[in-house]
């Protein structure tokens, strides 16, 4: 049993104590792992869904989920790719050798992934996310999209 309790509010610090008493009571061993920050979360979901929008207002991609789907294949799949091993090895032996327009719809609403698609972004970092954010920037702002208004709003 593992919980994972981000805390930001006073509300939230009361759960993780309740939580934690509730656990020692039951368990009376109880391991503890605390680090400043916050993971990857709502901010950085709301702004890519953001930008998934600018990017399809903008250019002739498609609608939002079409941006998206593109975003995840041609910017998260290398992100994993490059940083995970055993993602690197399962992307090649299953979906390598699939046609483009086949790896595309996988990254969307599917009956095998379910609504979200291909697990791509989810499995990100708090790096990764940046690093995935920086790249959609540069290559849909060198094809004129603009998006200083949507960066100027996140907080980091």
């Amino acid at each position: 049993m593992t919980d994972k309790i981000s805390v930001n509010s006073s509300t939230k610090l009361s759960e993780a104590i309740n939580a934690l008493t509730a656990m020692y009571k039951a368990k009376k061993f109880v391991v503890i792992t605390l680090r400043p920050g916050k993971d990857r979360t709502l901010d950085q979901n709301a702004l890519w869904f953001a930008l998934y929008q600018r990017i399809a207002q903008m250019t002739q991609i498609g609608d939002v989920e079409d941006a998206r789907k593109y975003c995840k294949l041609h910017f998260g799949v290398p992100i994993m790719r490059n940083a995970d091993a055993d993602f690197r090895n399962g992307w090649n032996r299953m979906f390598l050798h699939l046609e483009y327009e086949t790896k595309l719809e996988l990254m969307g609403p599917c009956s095998i992934f379910g609504p979200d698609g291909f697990p791509v972004t989810r499995l990100f970092n708090r790096a990764q996310g940046i690093a995935y954010t920086d790249q959609i920037v540069a290559e849909f702002t060198a094809k004129g999209v603009f998006f200083s208004d949507l960066l100027g709003e996140v907080a980091a």
